[in-house]
């Protein structure tokens, strides 16, 4: 059974789209502050006195009786900006301490690491790895990676900074019981960007943008008033049906998302309130291209939607915050740039969960113990303060814990570069757990339905929405069958 499992795992990230929602795209643009972190650290980087991991001589270099510092190695998928922001930090720790000595290296694609994960032998595995958040069940199950939480119960000088991390981004990198599997390097969120100027200029209150319906009205007044050309521009991936859905409070799966049982069955048609929050939303889809208000789906955000935005022909992007440093540099002040949550599909929305995006660091079983604690120590590093906060400002993610918001660096970035950021820590500030990702080891089978639920209705203006959502919950409830049939 364990074979099938590895079987089917890697027949599962073979498959996955190499789309980084979380991230908006594989690097971010040149810009952003990019002072210098320190290299001081106030959880410290090496003098933790945890072990987690397996045994085994491992490949990422150093030993208990060798003078040199011990070889961390990390795979990633960031692109070259975020890795030069990253290597910053990086340099800071290595500068830290004479321990470990972390190296960063450039694997592909999100689905190419995943891929050489399953793949490459265990001697020949890094320490680390970055990986997206909505696959965290899917590296819980994985053999080649170990849980922070293995560390995090052996560590005695303890981690103020995990103390203080949102409550929705941490529990979103926790298993069904609370435990720790990764901790966000790049913290994400869905939201719409907006042109402030033009909104205030159609007396249109961003905030009050609550819903899908209200969303629809807004892009209406927008475009039928002369204002610009397209209401709004979506990032298209499948990622953002299913945070609606927990912006909305419902869950879409059985078993509470897979929380207090494993997910058997997709729930699309079958509970009532996540049918009319679906039907309500892909149908908005519907009427925003079939009157023209929207820019046709599958635009490409980057090249097509930004441009658009910064020339006043379109007024806003359904999009995820690591893209604010694109929008800024476009925007070249020529307009105020806003940001709101993420609506719900029905008034009915709790709008209380915080849907969780973006990449986090894991720590992975190379069977070399010494390199997998510095993977564990660098992680800790990471999350401080200035660290933190360096990421935040340079790339546009959030900041992952109150230390990095409360810096200087960034509340100097929320004055004087995004005030608007406010509005999504004032939401966070009132966040519950109710929109965790679904657990289980399927979330790319699930966004590409999404996706092709939304091409759907958008190139077929007379698509039958019943059916539309008929197939996707087909498609979804077939990659469950055969995980757990795996499994």
């Amino acid at each position: 059974m364990k074979r099938i499992k590895q079987i089917f795992s890697l027949i599962l990230v073979l498959v996955m789209a190499v789309s980084l929602v979380a991230c908006g795209g594989s690097s971010t643009p040149a810009g952003g502050n990019s002072s210098t972190p320190s290299s001081t650290s106030s959880s410290g980087s090496s003098g933790s006195n945890s072990s987690g991991g397996s045994g085994g001589s491992g490949s990422s270099g150093g030993s208990s009786g060798s003078s040199e510092p011990v070889e961390v190695v990390w795979w990633t998928y960031f692109g070259d900006t975020n890795i030069q922001y990253l290597q910053k930090i990086i340099d800071a720790f290595n500068a830290s301490q004479d321990k470990y000595h972390v190296t960063i290296i450039f694997q592909g694609g999100q689905a190419e690491v995943n891929a050489k994960l399953q793949s490459t032998a265990q001697k020949d595995l890094p320490a680390m790895f970055s990986g997206a958040v909505e696959n965290v069940a899917m590296y819980d199950a994985a053999d080649f990676c170990v849980p922070l939480q293995e560390y995090l119960d052996k560590d005695t000088e303890g981690w103020p900074e995990l103390e203080d991390t949102w409550g929705a981004i941490r529990a979103a990198y926790c298993d069904t019981e609370g435990n720790l599997v990764g901790y966000p390097i790049g913290y994400s969120y869905p939201g719409i960007f907006y042109n402030a100027d033009m909104l205030k200029k159609a007396g249109i209150d961003p905030k009050s943008i609550q819903t899908y319906e209200d969303l629809y009205e807004a892009c209406k007044k927008l475009v039928k008033g002369g204002y610009t050309t397209f209401g709004i521009g979506f990032h298209n991936d499948g990622y953002y049906p299913t945070a609606s859905l927990g912006r909305e409070g419902v869950k879409a799966y059985n078993n509470d998302n897979g929380y207090s049982g494993p997910i058997t069955e997709c729930l699309y048609t079958d509970d009532q309130n996540v049918y009319n929050a679906l039907y309500t939303m892909v149908d908005v889809y519907k009427k925003l291209h079939a009157e023209k208000l929207c820019v046709p789906y599958g635009a490409d955000y980057q090249g097509e939607i930004i441009p658009l935005m910064a020339s006043g022909d379109c007024a806003m992007l359904m999009g995820v915050v690591s893209m604010t440093t694109k929008i800024l540099n476009a925007a070249e002040g020529k307009f105020e740039v806003g940001i709101v949550p993420l609506p719900s599909p029905t008034k009915n929305g709790k709008r209380t969960g915080e849907p969780a995006g973006g990449t986090g660091s894991f720590i992975c079983n190379n069977g070399n113990p010494e390199a997998m604690q510095g993977a564990y120590e660098f992680i800790k590093f990471a999350s401080t303060g200035d660290q933190a906060a360096f990421f935040a400002v340079s790339t546009g993610y959030l900041a992952p814990n109150m230390q990095a918001y409360n810096s200087s660096l960034y509340q100097d970035y929320m004055k004087n570069t995004f005030p608007a950021i406010q509005n999504v820590y004032d939401s966070l500030a009132n966040s519950d757990d109710s929109a965790n990702n679904p657990y289980i080891p399927i979330s790319n089978e699930m966004k590409a339905a999404n996706k092709l639920m939304i091409e759907t209705v958008a190139s077929d203006t007379n698509a039958d929405v019943d059916k539309v959502i008929k197939t996707s919950e087909e498609m979804i409830q077939e990659a469950i069958d055969l995980y757990n049939a795996a499994n």
